[in-house]
């Protein structure tokens, strides 16, 4: 894919940072670690992202801009990166070095494995006693966790988020977002401000420990619940939602459209404006409670109201009379709609319109702190603020414990 843009836009000031003179060790890879970092990025921490010789994978997903990978363009903006061998005593002791100098240390390498290569806990708080370790894994360090594996639609699948999304008689349904790995990060970056928080008051927190199976069950929370106590599976309810009615996606002569009406007034509404007043004497629609447990007849007599007319009528009507609702719109369509522009949703960064995260900081988003590095971009310039001299750098690279980006190589 080509970059949409020709000119490249100049980054903002880092007039919103209050995490300015943080410094973060970053050894996380895919989307939930990186996701994390780049909102504490975004907050004015020096993030450094260490990655292997060959790169975090999410470099090579689909689709680029210019060869370079939107989802690591958009998961690491803000943050420099240094490339390290693990595999290499040269490279876990620089890796030890940048540890020492930080104030967090984010690692999503699988229970076990940052003690054997020399980065875990205790290796660390002997250079750093002070530091926030923080360990991300798909299920936790237990016996039973440990050795599982954990990649967003495996965690959908096994904490019954799939079975709860689709249709009856349809096969389970991943949400399409990568939504544990999003919230994961969510949650990382508010332990880490949260710790930060601790400190200054002091409470310090040595460890934060936060895994992809957690935030799923955080999301289905009170439908967890019910399920423990019950032993019963919640049903499926498309677009819709089990404890309201009318309250899901209804097709109309044209398309699609959501009406959202939760109480009684805008159910009283609804039949209004769709002409079907009878419905509020009838038993089975009486309450928000007789409508849910009902929906299936609630749902064709609807149906077949909007069918003779089309999305954009009934949505003028129906928000002429107050009642929520909206056309169901494709992505390339909402990107582009009044309300997101108006929003500023899509901040350019090296001409690439990312999504902003969601600040609006004394009336203004906050801008984006910096390109995602190339890989090896800032090796040579992290490793000499760790206290190597060039001599020893050099020696790195030429063993392949360190690499540097060939074009910021060619300028030192």
């Amino acid at each position: 894919m080509r970059n949409p843009s020709a000119s490249n836009s100049a980054l903002g000031s880092a007039a919103f940072a209050p995490l300015a003179g943080v410094r973060i060790v970053d050894f996380s890879t895919n989307m939930a670690g990186p996701y994390a970092t780049m909102i504490l990025a975004q907050l004015g921490a020096d993030v450094v992202k260490v990655e292997a010789p060959a790169g975090d994978d999410a470099r090579a997903w689909p689709p680029d801009v210019d060869g370079a990978s939107v989802v690591h363009r958009h998961m690491n903006a803000g943050k420099r990166g240094v490339v390290l061998d693990l595999g290499t005593s040269a490279g876990r002791e620089a890796a030890l070095g940048l540890a020492a100098r930080s104030d967090v240390l984010l690692q999503t390498m699988r229970p076990g494995v940052a003690d054997r290569i020399g980065i875990g806990e205790n290796a660390v708080r002997s250079v750093n006693p002070d530091i926030l370790y923080y360990s991300l894994s798909a299920f936790g360090a237990g016996p039973v966790g440990r050795d599982l594996p954990g990649y967003d639609p495996l965690v959908q699948a096994f904490s019954g988020i799939m079975r709860m999304n689709g249709h009856d008689g349809a096969p389970p349904v991943r949400c399409a977002p990568s939504v544990i790995d999003l919230g994961t990060g969510q949650w990382i970056a508010m332990g880490v401000l949260a710790a930060m928080l601790a400190k200054q008051r002091g409470q310090p927190i040595r460890a934060l420990d936060t895994a992809l199976v957690d935030t799923a069950f955080s999301l289905v929370a009170y439908q967890a619940t019910t399920a423990r106590m019950t032993g019963q599976r919640p049903k499926r309810a498309g677009s819709g939602n089990p404890i309201a009615a009318p309250y899901e996606v209804y097709p109309a002569r044209d398309g699609d459209l959501m009406i959202a009406a939760p109480n009684q007034r805008l159910w009283e509404r609804v039949t209004q404006v769709l002409g079907v007043s009878e419905l509020l004497s009838d038993p089975r629609f009486l309450t928000v409670a007789d409508r849910s447990h009902n929906n299936s007849e609630l749902t064709a007599v609807i149906t077949a109201a909007l069918a003779g007319e089309d999305v954009a009528v009934w949505v003028e009507r129906l928000q002429a009379a107050g009642v929520p609702v909206t056309p169901v719109a494709g992505l390339e369509e909402a990107v582009l709609a009044d309300a997101t522009v108006e929003r500023r949703i899509f901040a350019e960064l090296d001409g690439v319109p990312h999504v902003r995260l969601p600040w609006i900081a004394d009336g203004k988003p906050v801008p984006w702190a910096r390109s995602a590095p190339r890989l090896g971009e800032h090796t040579i310039e992290v490793l000499r603020e760790s206290g190597l001299d060039q001599a020893v750098i050099d020696a790195m690279l030429s063993n392949g414990a360190a690499a540097a980006d060939p074009a910021r190589e060619a300028t030192r």
